[in-house]
């Protein structure tokens, strides 16, 4: 009897919540979930302001859901996407068949109610944290439609990439179940989609930056109304598994030597994945990106490399002969003070030979954004290096170096990296991609599969110097010692543009590379003579 009427209140508590609690807009799965104080407070701008509206997403993780509530200070904006944590309530006595999705809005409220209307004391409430990453084109009319397009065909990518491409991977490792282990790399996603039409055509190439706006740009009132009525609804979200503390993950940047070895094992597994499947690549290529990375030369705002003299001129003024003049005495070295020049003068070259075809030697699925803080890394003891992969907006054809240059400069402190450090994590990552590449060769009289050293040093390399290209047009343009201050706990922020010893380690590098590929492409052009 007691047990009776503690679930007749619990119920009624639930039900209060359900028809009295605005619920706020909700997103991106990369921030550790902490239980903070619940908020009713309604999200200025959003497609999906009633508290029903979200109902029908998170019904494909939980059918039997009840209710749901949104952390105050859990909602996290990023440049191309937003998000926020969510506790789902759901009744773990309610049989799917109650909850026909197929009905209309009223009979999905209506049975809604039913669920909580029950009393019996067979009825259970059970809490579930997901997450929904989400991205509303209304939310990205400050952009020029380059970047609000970049913005778009991110979400486009990544919604393919867990529909289209993840089931052809697992699909390949079921079928050889020793070649792999990448299902334990890659997040649990209940559903992924997106709306883009009349804005990006299905069949348009994600590297089409030069695709026309298809709205008038103007700022008249008109115009502008066009274009809100254009962007209304548009956009998309993916519902994904919650990796919080409470789950055993946690994030961290930047992260030790050891911990990055095993964020390139994982990306090792994905590279491994679609490697040498020429067939795969080409259904990648065709439906994610013939270019995979975020800081692709194809994927960029122009201004950037057509401002990157005037960048690096600016960054140079505002570090020279900062505190240690000893530190920063690198910056007037010859080829570093027009360091920006030649890199102008480089930037096509080197994505070119960044940018492998389908059929090529070495060209794989590269994740693309493989920052710190797109990782997922255990607490638990026993799932000690299954670090956990997100946010695959940027996925598409590359070199898996890609992958690799832009993580260690982005995780690794300096003294992380000095000594050997640099070179332990290469030759790790190396000795992982090879162990699964290996893993997949089928019959003992195949002959071992390697990375010839000298290609994948060159590889990384190239890498290196594109990195630099992007945080140049990009970041530094507007770098200042104060900015560097300001930032140097973003855990989100590469480490060269808020820690200046990595900065400075980093150009140091940069400039031995870009003197090879410099040589290089000056004897082809003699040779093509």
């Amino acid at each position: 009897m007691q047990r009776s009427l503690f679930n007749i209140l619990l119920q009624l508590y639930l039900f209060f919540i359900y028809i009295t609690e605005p619920i706020s807009a909700f997103a991106i799965a990369k921030n550790t979930y902490h239980r903070p104080k619940i908020t009713t407070t309604m999200a200025a701008t959003t497609n999906y302001e009633q508290p029903q509206d979200l109902l029908p997403i998170l019904k494909h993780a939980l059918p039997t859901i009840i209710s749901y509530t949104i952390p105050s200070n859990g909602k996290v904006v990023q440049a191309n996407a937003e998000g926020t944590p969510i506790l789902a309530r759901h009744s773990l006595s309610c049989v799917s068949e109650k909850f026909d999705n197929t009905q209309k809005d009223e009979g999905e409220d209506r049975l809604l109610i039913n669920a909580k209307e029950q009393h019996d004391d067979n009825v259970d409430i059970e809490e579930t944290e997901l997450f929904l990453k989400r991205v509303t084109a209304t939310s990205y009319t400050h952009k020029s439609w380059t970047d609000m397009r970049r913005t778009l065909v991110y979400l486009r990518t990544e919604v393919r990439f867990y529909n289209e491409i993840v089931p052809l991977l697992l699909a390949d490792e079921n079928n050889t179940p020793t070649a792999s282990t990448l299902h334990k790399h890659l997040p649990t996603v209940h559903h992924a989609d997106y709306n883009l039409d009349g804005l990006i055509p299905e069949d348009c190439p994600t590297t089409n930056a030069k695709q026309p706006s298809p709205f008038d740009e103007g700022e008249d009132d008109q115009a502008q109304q066009k274009k809100q009525q254009l962007l209304k609804e548009k956009g998309g979200h993916i519902l994904l598994e919650s990796l919080s503390p409470s789950h055993g993950y946690f994030q961290d940047s930047p992260i030790s030597k050891e911990q990055a070895l095993q964020c390139l094992t994982a990306v090792a597994e994905l590279h491994a994945s679609a490697w040498g499947n020429t067939k795969l690549l080409q259904t990648i290529n065709d439906r994610l990106s013939s270019a995979g990375g975020s800081y692709q030369l194809s994927f960029r705002n122009p201004k950037e490399l057509e401002n990157m003299v005037a960048s690096w001129e600016y960054f140079c003024e505002q570090f020279k002969g900062l505190n240690d003049d000893k530190v920063t005495s690198i910056l007037n070295k010859d080829g570093i003070v027009n360091l920006g020049q030649r890199i102008y003068d480089m930037a096509e070259y080197i994505s070119n030979e960044l940018t492998p075809q389908v059929g090529d030697d070495y060209a794989t699925l590269v994740h693309g954004d493989y920052k710190a803080m797109n990782l997922f890394l255990s607490s638990e003891s026993n799932k000690e290096g299954e670090a956990i992969m997100i946010d695959f907006s940027c996925v598409g054809i590359g070199f898996g170096m890609s992958d690799v240059g832009m993580h260690i400069v982005h995780a690794v402190l300096p003294e992380g990296l000095d000594n050997g450090g640099e070179e332990m994590l290469l030759e790790g990552y190396l000795v992982a991609l090879e162990a699964a590449m290996n893993r997949k060769q089928v019959g003992s009289d195949k002959e071992k599969w390697a990375y010839p050293r000298a290609a994948a040093l060159r590889h990384y390399q190239l890498a290196c110097v594109d990195y630099i290209r992007f945080i140049m047009g990009r970041f530094w343009r507007s770098a200042t010692p104060e900015s560097f201050e300001k930032k140097k706990t973003s855990k989100n922020t590469t480490l060269i543009n808020r820690n200046l010893e990595a900065a400075l380690r980093f150009i140091r590098k940069v400039d031995i590379y870009l003197k090879v590929f410099e040589k290089e492409n000056k004897d082809r052009e003699v040779a093509a003579l």
